[in-house]
């Protein structure tokens, strides 16, 4: 241990560090796609999975995928899980009624997207299994600005949310694997 004074141990000032780092070839051609209002993934050339949005390689297989890889999948799906979240007033909290946090399995994909909001149904009728489609934002409010190599976002800002179809709920059997 030094014998360094404190004064000389702490900062006391605000300090903002700003990151900006290009999307990689996989999630550029993913953003832009979005803006179109195409959701597309890449289909492990090994396994045959397909992961919304890629991420360059099959997180099982570990081999790459690239763009011959690329694949569109359609923009209806079925909730595999919920959370009704009830907000609590605190500063620069912007909503004040109870929302829904759900994973939402697109068809065709063996991934699912998380923190997708559901309307178009009351809460007590959401259950697991249930189908819907993304109801996509008018494409001059579409923006992927937020997007990052590190956690991808982007989707919120491009689709307002999933509403119900309507149709009769998925079997359990398709997905299963997806619950949590």
């Amino acid at each position: 241990m030094t014998d360094t004074p404190k004064e000389h141990m702490v900062m006391e000032h605000l300090v903002t560090l700003t990151y900006h780092e290009r999307l990689t070839e996989n999630l550029n051609r993913y953003a832009d796609n979005l803006l179109e209002g195409r959701i597309i993934g890449a289909k492990c050339p090994s396994c045959g999975r397909v992961f919304v949005p890629s991420k360059g390689y099959c997180s099982l297989c570990v081999v790459p995928t690239t763009e011959a890889d690329e694949v569109e999948v359609p923009d209806t799906g079925i909730v595999t899980g919920f959370t009704i979240v009830s907000p609590v007033n605190y500063y620069g909290q912007k909503k004040t009624e109870p929302f829904v946090f759900a994973s939402v399995l697109l068809d065709g994909a063996d991934t699912t997207l998380g923190g997708m909001d559901i309307t178009g149904v009351p809460h007590s009728e959401l259950r697991s299994g249930l189908r819907v489609k993304a109801k996509w934002k008018p494409r001059e409010e579409r923006s992927v600005e937020g997007m990052s190599n590190r956690g991808w976002g982007g989707f919120g800002d491009v689709v307002e949310s999933f509403e119900v179809t309507g149709e009769p709920d998925a079997d359990e059997e398709t997905y299963k694997e997806h619950l949590f």
